[in-house]
């Protein structure tokens, strides 16, 4: 593939284009229906994010989300910036996606052309990564854009410091040094650039090795303040498990990136069949480097790759995910490519053929539910809105909502996110079931005491969500909820509900939008703990537009004090109290919330201490 097969300028125009295009192409069709996803699960989370001023763009591109990380680029701004473009048509979201993707392919098509010293390599190179499971859900959910982005960071900075070797210009080190700090917006694994760098250096560049130790300084930096500032899981998927089990884990994911024990277990095939392909698909390169001279330092920088940048996410013992293997199959491929040079043709041609049946056969089968799922979700969105539109002055009820739409939409508040308020689960929805790690479904139920009063004065709406067409059940549930439902408290009051009104005591003001103000003092109603441990967890609202200062809120149930929180920004809104014993199994408690001062705000003439959301029990 090295050779020119014809002497016209046309035809080796033709064959130059098709080197370039041919990987990008493949990953177009192998991933095409991702082009054409929906939002899912955390998008929603994502595209809620909202600026009212430069102090929030800030706030919202660096406050430490979603266990803790700070991604600005990849989530915050990404997401900030094309909700504002272009709302929710989702189109523009997955092109910049993969657009993205097509760039990185084409970095690594020049990357690996340098390493291999073959383009035929290179091709080959950019093929095997461009259809590697590692890539099906970045290329499906928006919301792991930041596998992709921190990919591209990581093949421009390597390609970047080699052109500095080939020309000697400095300008390139110092620009690949930027792609590395600009890693960091989109992904914490870039701290393990430096490493892979020094690799690159060590094997093939030997002379040029102290110029990545500089580069060791930031990912120190960073990795220090995280370990030092984000709190770490003792339980759960993210907690760390540093010990013996990240071998078992390696082997995962590196059986993974070949696609075999995946591909067998999508198509029902007992596992040892996908533990004998990804044997013979290792056994197949082992012995490529054994018998390799030449080309086993560019084989052995892949498997570096490999390793230092799955190493990251080794002690998530129980947290394995495919689409952590988006950057450490860069590696792989780079490994297989510069082996292929000088391995008989049948063997290379046998090794790929399963690899490309596996990878492709894997994602070929899981992509359609993932597409499918989305464009659920999707109608399921509109079918609510119109249900809102027959119905603008009542709360909407959903019955029968299945485990899959829950978490595809309701749990990250899709609804909410599309515009939608004001819809809840019935109270007797069954079909959800509990994920360890996540809040029960009934924190998303319109409590019974509530619903049956709704029902009685004709204030809801009742629809059947459990075929893809919602239907309005509402007659049908009234006459059944009476025998169905029983009218206990309930565990989780939205103060700017109507609905809940009457779970409200003295000291409210009338509803805004989706909260309300209380005066200095105010008290509600809910259910009390059902066991010890319970907490009262209380979501206030700071008017962070109205410059206040710092309030200080006392909070009581059934008059015993159980403490104080000082809430002086946006930041510190949400607390938890630890309930006294004395009202563990009660039916039913008073909360009463006491703020250190009032405050008004022109022309406005009441009161006021804090606005509040939500107060529950959990």
């Amino acid at each position: 593939m090295d050779s020119d097969l014809s002497t016209s300028p046309r035809a080796r125009a033709a064959a130059k284009l098709l080197y370039w295009i041919l990987p990008i192409l493949i990953c177009l069709w192998v991933f095409r229906r991702g082009l054409f996803a929906w939002f899912l699960q955390d998008d929603f989370s994502w595209l809620r994010l909202q600026m009212h001023s430069l102090g929030d763009f800030w706030r919202l591109l660096t406050e430490p989300r979603a266990q803790g990380t700070i991604r600005p680029l990849s989530e915050r701004f990404f997401f900030l910036a094309f909700r504002r473009l272009f709302g929710l048509r989702a189109f523009p979201y997955r092109l910049f996606v993969f657009l993205t993707q097509f760039a990185s392919l084409a970095l690594l098509t020049a990357l690996a052309r340098r390493i291999t010293g073959s383009r035929g390599a290179a091709l080959l190179a950019c093929v095997l990564w461009a259809v590697n499971i590692g890539l099906l859900t970045p290329m499906t959910w928006t919301s792991a854009y930041n596998q992709i982005l921190c990919a591209f960071f990581y093949l421009a900075g390597l390609l970047l410091f080699v052109r500095h070797i080939e020309t000697g210009r400095w300008s390139y080190y110092y620009w690949q040094g930027g792609a590395f700090l600009l890693g960091f917006g989109a992904l914490e694994t870039i701290v393990a650039y430096p490493l892979v760098l020094l690799a690159y250096c060590l094997l093939l560049e030997r002379k040029q090795a102290w110029k990545a130790l500089p580069l060791l300084v930031p990912s120190a930096v960073y990795t220090g303040l995280h370990l030092w500032v984000i709190p770490r899981a003792a339980a759960g998927p993210y907690a760390l498990h540093v010990d013996a089990a990240m071998l078992g884990t390696l082997w995962s994911y590196w059986s993974w990136a070949l696609g075999a024990p995946r591909f067998a277990q999508a198509f029902g095939m007992a596992p040892s069949v996908g533990l004998v392909l990804a044997l013979l698909l290792s056994g197949g390169l082992a012995a490529a480097l054994v018998a390799a001279r030449s080309e086993r330092r560019g084989a052995l920088f892949g498997l570096a790759w490999f390793a230092l940048t799955i190493a990251p996410v080794l002690p998530l013992r129980d947290h394995r995910l495919d689409y952590y293997l988006t950057i450490p199959a860069i590696g792989l491929a780079l490994a297989a490519a510069s082996l292929a040079r000088r391995t008989p043709r049948w063997a290379v041609g046998a090794w790929v053929l399963i690899y490309l049946v596996c990878s492709v056969g894997f994602i070929e089968k899981e992509i359609r539910p993932l597409y499918r799922r989305s464009r659920d979700a999707q109608r399921f969105i509109e079918a609510v809105r119109q249900a809102r539109r027959l119905h603008p002055d009542k709360t909407i009820l959903l019955a029968g909502v299945t485990d899959r739409l829950f978490y595809a939409v309701i749990y990250d508040e899709g609804l909410r996110t599309a515009g939608i308020g004001e819809v809840y689960l019935a109270p007797d929805n069954r079909a959800v079931s509990a994920r360890p790690g996540l809040l029960p479904a009934e924190r998303y139920e319109l409590p019974a005491r509530a619903t049956l009063e709704a029902l009685r004065k004709g204030e809801v709406a009742v629809y059947d969500a459990s075929e893809p067409v919602l239907r309005n059940i509402t007659f049908h549930y009234t006459m059944d909820a009476p025998n169905l439902l029983r009218p206990e408290a309930p565990r989780r009051v939205e103060v700017g509900e109507p609905l809940m009104a009457s779970q409200l005591g003295p000291g409210w003001y009338g509803i805004q939008q989706d909260h309300r103000w209380m005066g200095r003092r105010a008290e509600l109603r809910l259910a009390a703990p059902r066991r010890p441990g319970e907490r009262l967890r209380i979501e206030a609202i700071y008017p962070e537009r109205l410059n206040v200062g710092t309030l200080h809120l006392s909070v009581a149930v059934n008059g015993i004090a159980i403490g104080t929180a000082e809430i002086r920004d946006v930041r510190s809104t949400d607390h938890e109290f630890a309930l006294p014993a004395a009202v563990v199994g009660l039916g039913e408690m008073t909360v009463t919330l006491e703020v250190d001062r009032t405050f008004r705000a022109a022309p406005d003439p009441r009161e006021l201490g804090l606005a509040f959301g939500v107060v529950e029990v959990r």
